[in-house]
């Protein structure tokens, strides 16, 4: 069965995304970060939640990463400003990078769209050095009540 982004892609859903920050989506990540360490940002979608992670981390290397080509564009546009951060298209299940090359592993509401959440996580361990440390953030759908 193959993943699929239940969300979409549409505006209205983006624009959610747009407005993500550390300290409103990622703030149990905060204290682990500081300048030089190398982050993966899987599943980085509009890439502001990339951005601001890449400014806690500079002269670091950031890199985004998302399977979807419809949100590519917006996030170097989100980005570009920035030196640090590189964009890229890629799978989460087979992570363009070399084992051990992150000290941050990061993925927020990712895991979720996955038929293989497990999976995905031991690649984003593969690619996180053993001193580092892989963040997920994400819903439990089964336990959320109104």
């Amino acid at each position: 069965m193959a993943d699929v982004y239940t969300h979409g892609h549409h505006d209205s859903v983006l624009r959610s995304h747009r407005w993500r920050t550390v300290a409103n989506s990622a703030a149990y990540l905060a204290p682990r970060l500081r300048p030089g360490l190398d982050l993966l940002d899987v599943g980085c979608g509009p890439a502001t939640l990339t951005a601001d992670l890449a400014r806690l981390v500079v002269p670091g290397r950031v890199v985004g990463l998302d399977a979807a080509p419809a949100v590519l564009a917006e996030a170097l546009a989100a980005t570009g400003d920035q030196p640090n951060v590189e964009i890229v298209a890629g799978d989460v299940y087979r992570l363009p990078a070399d084992s051990d090359s992150f000290d941050v592993v990061h993925a927020h509401q990712v895991l979720q769209h996955l038929t293989d959440p497990v999976a995905a996580l031991v690649e984003m361990k593969r690619v996180c050095r053993p001193d580092g440390v892989v963040a997920v953030r994400d819903a439990e759908y089964g336990a959320m009540t109104w």
